[in-house]
């Protein structure tokens, strides 16, 4: 879904057309490929279950300002509302992350990332989304549980977790 990633992947066939890996072998695995944390839809487990059917949920740990342009970019095609929960660790630059998605999103939750001490809190974020006039209402909540208590209802949307691969990590788990 983004140049990133498909510059990963021509690398990664380069690599294995140099190993001598037959073609073929290469062509059927392509379709197999997944980015775990990247741009992933949760289509089954348990957090899926508690959302309502109208809802798609999917996560991704970009947490880089070019992660957040091409996040943005690809949102900005989904013509459904989208709803965001942001968590992010303290060495990366919220900011400047998160100007690049002003006016993706109709609401986002902050959050901090549970049983990360390098978590940034999620008054931290909440401040930094306030301040750059995203577009969006912003609220803040304690952990997952409680961001998606604050956005989930029967309305059709897309809720997009992003910010931090650690928290993807923790959402993971809890499907």
């Amino acid at each position: 879904y983004s140049k990133g990633m498909f510059e990963n992947v021509c690398l990664a066939i380069k690599v294995a057309l140099d190993l001598n890996i037959n073609k073929k072998i290469i062509q059927k695995t392509l379709p197999l490929l997944s980015f775990e944390g990247r741009y992933q839809y949760l289509t089954k487990g348990k957090i899926k279950s508690k959302l309502h059917k109208n809802e798609i949920i999917m996560i991704d740990g970009a947490h880089a300002t070019a992660d957040a342009q091409n996040l943005a970019s690809y949102l900005k095609n989904i013509k459904i509302p989208k709803y965001g929960i942001w968590a992010m660790t303290k060495n990366k630059e919220p900011d400047l992350f998160i100007k690049q998605l002003r006016g993706v999103f109709k609401k986002i939750v902050t959050m901090p990332i549970e049983n990360e001490s390098n978590s940034v809190s999620a008054n931290e974020l909440y401040r930094a989304a306030t301040q750059n006039k995203l577009k969006s209402n912003v609220e803040k909540s304690e952990n997952f549980t409680d961001a998606l208590k604050k956005i989930s209802s029967k309305e059709k949307k897309l809720i997009v977790c992003f910010g931090s691969l650690y928290n993807c990590g923790n959402i993971l788990n809890k499907n």
